[in-house]
């Protein structure tokens, strides 16, 4: 490792952090997520030596998510009665739907192959669809289009809260630092070290976020062990994936930047009009608030949008369930999409 790299990840959390407490200053909503992704966005776009934080770091962030969820998720499955399967069904009908109306939009839209616009339509989470991606080409153009489409859910949901009445938190600054809980710092600490030592051997994709998750509900639902991390990783967590998508969204292929841009934006936004009409419908089906269903149905991955969900005071454990689901049917389904794709591209070659 350099000095210059270190210099320029010093930059980054700088940037980060610093672009969080304005957003904080300003009451945004979920502004440690926002406020450190729109001030490493524009750095890059200013020229300035902002880099990606280091992988790793966010791997562990996304075991911190996981332990995060697990006892929501738990509570949420003893809660739920008959009309979870509404919802799950929902969100594996938008997932098919977003499939066949979004392969033939970036084809066309965004002149890529039919493999890559696939990948491009599927509505799952960064780490799982370049999983799924493999060595194969237009990898930054499958990253643009994804990085693009998790802002707009983040910062419409979190808009889209304020205007339907969630209330923000009394003293933001002082409660996103809060660590005193019941929870051991021992136990937490062991079980998200546990977790990430158990994904990385297990090196499936969204594993970093689903292993953590169902053995922390495992311990919830099991044992008497109380597991709520405190509130201050949370807040980690919510700064470093602000400084990760908006470093990845501005280190996009300049050359095509606006194509890309409006493709996924215009397709995003379809797809969430479409995940609001699925919610407004099962509103009187299940009892959970609008929000919590839109979220559970709105494109991204089970880490963004569970901790949207989180940092929103909703029940993330619902958000986390159905798109646990979703990511299923996507790993179950999408490589035998992807591979009939290829096949069909190379006999036409």
């Amino acid at each position: 490792m350099s000095f210059r790299q270190m210099g320029c990840w010093g930059l980054t959390l700088s940037l980060g952090v610093g672009g969080g407490v304005l957003a904080l200053l300003l009451h945004f909503p979920i502004p440690w997520m926002l406020g450190s992704l729109i001030a490493c966005a524009l750095a890059i776009f200013a020229g300035l030596p902002v880099q990606t934080l280091p992988i790793a770091l966010e791997r562990w962030m996304r075991i911190a998510i996981g332990v995060s969820l697990g006892p929501s998720v738990a509570s949420s499955i003893q809660l739920s009665g008959d009309d979870l399967p509404f919802a799950i069904a929902a969100a594996l009908s938008i997932t098919t739907l977003t499939v066949f109306i979004g392969m033939p939009w970036f084809a066309r839209q965004a002149g890529l192959p039919r493999p890559a616009a696939f990948l491009c339509a599927l509505p799952g989470g960064l780490s799982m669809l370049l999983a799924l991606a493999g060595d194969s080409g237009n990898r930054a153009e499958v990253l643009m289009v994804h990085a693009v489409r998790i802002v707009i859910v983040v910062v419409s949901i979190s808009l889209l809260a304020r205007f339907l009445g969630v209330p923000p938190v009394p003293d933001p600054l002082l409660a996103s630092l809060e660590w005193h809980n019941d929870t051991s710092p021992f136990v937490l600490a062991g079980l998200i070290v546990a977790c990430f030592i158990l994904a990385e051997k297990l090196n499936i994709a969204g594993g970093h976020v689903i292993v953590p998750m169902v053995l922390s509900a495992m311990l919830a639902a099991f044992t008497d062990i109380n597991m709520a991390p405190p509130t201050l990783v949370k807040t980690l967590a919510l700064l470093v994936f602000g400084m990760v998508i908006g470093s990845e969204v501005a280190h996009g292929p300049r050359d095509r930047y606006a194509r890309f841009f409006v493709a996924s934006s215009l397709f995003t936004i379809a797809i969430m009009c479409l995940a609001a009409v699925f919610a407004l419908m099962l509103v009187p089906l299940i009892d959970q608030h609008f929000l919590v269903l839109f979220l559970a149905l709105a494109p991204g991955g089970i880490a963004e949008v569970s901790l949207v969900a989180l940092a929103l005071g909703l029940d993330a454990g619902m958000v986390a369930l159905v798109h646990s689901c979703r990511f299923i049917y996507i790993i179950g389904v999408g490589p035998i999409g992807l591979r009939w794709l290829r096949k069909s591209l190379a006999s036409e070659a």
